[in-house]
């Protein structure tokens, strides 16, 4: 059975990019979910077009990803 993928990050397509490559540079697996739509047509995919790019994880990697969201809202903003 495949393990779940969780939603571990919404931002804009830029943040959601950099932060899917802190993940990635870290050991954990990342993925984009709406990259394309959420760049060209971004109130489609989000309400008012806000945060409209998903970084996902696998489910066992929650924990380690969370600390690391946690050091990157701590960096960015």
């Amino acid at each position: 059975m495949s393990e779940k993928l969780i939603t571990i990050y919404s931002g804009n397509p830029i943040d959601a990019d950099i932060f899917c490559q802190v993940l990635e540079d870290n050991g954990i697996k990342a993925s984009l979910r709406n990259e394309i739509l959420g760049t060209l047509v971004p109130w489609q995919v989000s309400g008012g077009g806000a945060d409209p790019v998903d970084v996902e994880v696998l489910e066992s990697d929650k924990t380690k990803a969370l600390a690391l969201l946690e050091e990157f809202n701590r960096n960015t903003f």
